[in-house]
């Protein structure tokens, strides 16, 4: 097992499965909507951000600083289409859920994505009972009094790739007609890259049994996602490229919210 990070991606590789078992995950840069499934996309000609080595805490393995004129989805890329159960937390909170993130999937309950059946994420479940059920991937306010997030927004990963002998098997069905084969649809599906979907409801519930997936290997990641204020005190310099603005929304016939913009009124050192 093992995680990498490039300026674009991190990577999770099972070496011990073959050269199958190994999966992408980039954060796309998009707009901020009240509407991910029906708005995400690239935006500002980006696509994927760029990823820091390391966090303000050494808590995470990357660091991704973002405006608040921009928001975030994951994409999951499967290259040799071998299948992966992801789990993803937001500030100890299961994306998916909504409940306490324990790592620990819970099959019955879903709380999990199944790559490739389900290639990206662009929202996350807030805490149960909370105000928002959905919320998009975003950089903490430069708005709030205090310190401004400074910490940032944690996003965890847990990956679990699919048995050996039940890839394997896998392997044999991915030529057959369409639709002939679920689990060979499933790979055209990726092969089409559809766009983001919602948290909930799910879109497509878990077509997997639990002893699909490999009961003990597993790996863990995260991604610390902070603002321009606190990317400035950690780096001296401002976030990698130029904010959306007004123009980008307008282009995209959304609206700019004065709370998209930068301030630096309340920020505060490290």
């Amino acid at each position: 097992m093992a995680i990498t990070t490039d300026r674009g991606a991190l990577t999770f590789t099972f070496p011990e499965l073959g050269r199958d078992a190994r999966l992408h995950v980039t954060f796309q840069r998009t707009l901020r909507t009240p509407d991910p499934v029906g708005r995400c996309g690239s935006a500002g000609g980006d696509g994927a951000l760029r990823l820091a080595q390391g966090s303000p805490d050494g808590d995470a393995h990357a660091t991704i600083p973002m405006w608040q004129s921009e928001a975030t989805w994951l994409d999951f890329s499967s290259p040799h289409l071998h299948p992966f159960l992801v789990m993803v937390g937001v500030d100890g909170i299961n994306a998916i859920s909504g409940e306490p993130f324990t790592g620990v999937p819970d099959f019955d309950a879903g709380d999990y994505l199944e790559v490739p059946t389900q290639p990206s994420l662009a929202s996350h479940r807030g805490p149960v009972g909370g105000a928002f059920d959905d919320r998009q991937f975003l950089a903490p306010s430069t708005h709030t009094v205090g310190d401004g997030g400074r910490l940032g927004t944690l996003v965890q990963l847990i990956v679990v790739p699919m048995r050996a002998d039940a890839w394997t098997r896998r392997r044999r069905h991915l030529p057959s007609a369409p639709g002939t084969c679920v689990l060979c649809d499933i790979s055209r599906v990726e092969q089409a890259r559809i766009r983001p979907r919602l948290t909930a409801p799910r879109v497509t519930g878990p077509l997997e049994s639990a002893d699909t997936w490999h009961p003990t290997m597993s790996d863990a990641a995260a991604v610390r996602i902070v603002n321009s204020i606190t990317w400035k005190s950690l780096t001296g310099e401002l976030v990698p490229r130029a904010a959306l603005t007004s123009a980008d929304y307008a282009a995209h016939d959304l609206p700019w919210h004065p709370v998209y913009g930068e301030t630096v009124e309340h920020s505060a050192p490290l």
